[in-house]
């Protein structure tokens, strides 16, 4: 059941099916695997659904619950061999849009564009959160994904284009009038704007009242860091300094 633009993609939270992979790989999931058992490992009742959906989507359970082959190759899989399964998983799982977009080169605005066909419309973003955050979890993103994204046109006040930054940075000593600049040259989010990848993740935070689990938290700093890093480049410190001093 791959996910293609004919019917609803999956917008399930990342650090959640990636948890529940580890946790069937490590030490087993109670089956079926239906809502009852999603809460028993510690799902909270707002994302059930979407996680359901999300792992037959994905070809993780089946209708039934039950674990199909792909789950079961994850589980067996020797460590050296697991970022391999993983890879060809998801090559599957997503092939309409491995079709379209390559993420070790693609930037964060041309991704986004490879699901806008799909619905629902208003879970884009979340689409592309867990698309990320799984890619980035099998180790098919750069390690610095923002450092090989494509200039979107920073510039110098000289007018000349930097050849290392991948958007405008914020000025070390933020001067009225270099603010603005760099809240409007990121083509992937408006003015005042979180980038949709990180947007999306943050939204997928448990409500305060029900907490979560040391291992949940960890899983989602993880898929975090990752979505932040492919969002935002991380550039040189000298390349920086010397955009800021421009702007003065």
């Amino acid at each position: 059941m791959p996910v293609t633009a004919d019917k609803s993609a999956p917008y399930a939270p990342a650090a959640t099916i990636i948890d529940i992979v580890k946790r069937y790989r490590d030490r087993g999931l109670p089956v079926p695997l239906n809502g009852e058992a999603l809460g028993r490992i510690g799902v909270p009742d707002s994302l059930i659904s979407r996680v359901l959906y999300a792992l037959t989507t994905l070809d993780l359970i089946d209708a039934d619950g039950a674990p199909t082959p792909t789950l079961e190759g994850l589980r067996l899989a020797a460590e050296a061999e697991f970022r391999t399964r993983q890879e060809e998983w998801l090559r599957s799982a997503y092939a309409d849009i491995f079709s379209i977009v390559d993420p070790t080169r693609d930037d964060e605005t041309r991704i986004r564009d490879a699901f806008r066909n799909y619905q629902p419309v208003g879970q884009q973003s979340r689409m592309v959160t867990l698309f990320v955050g799984l890619c980035a979890n099998a180790g098919m993103m750069p390690e610095k994904a923002g450092s090989v994204r494509p200039s979107s046109g920073a510039r110098s006040s000289s007018g000349a284009r930097s050849p290392t930054v991948g958007r405008a940075p914020r000025a070390v000593s933020p001067p009225p009038r270099s603010v603005g600049k760099a809240a409007t040259k990121n083509p992937a989010k408006g003015p005042g704007e979180l980038p949709p990848a990180l947007a999306g993740l943050l939204e997928s935070l448990p409500d305060a009242a029900e907490g979560w689990t040391k291992d949940e938290r960890a899983r989602f700093m993880t898929t975090f860091e990752a979505v932040l890093d492919f969002c935002i480049p991380v550039v040189g410190s000298k390349a920086r300094n010397s955009e800021a001093d421009a702007e003065v």
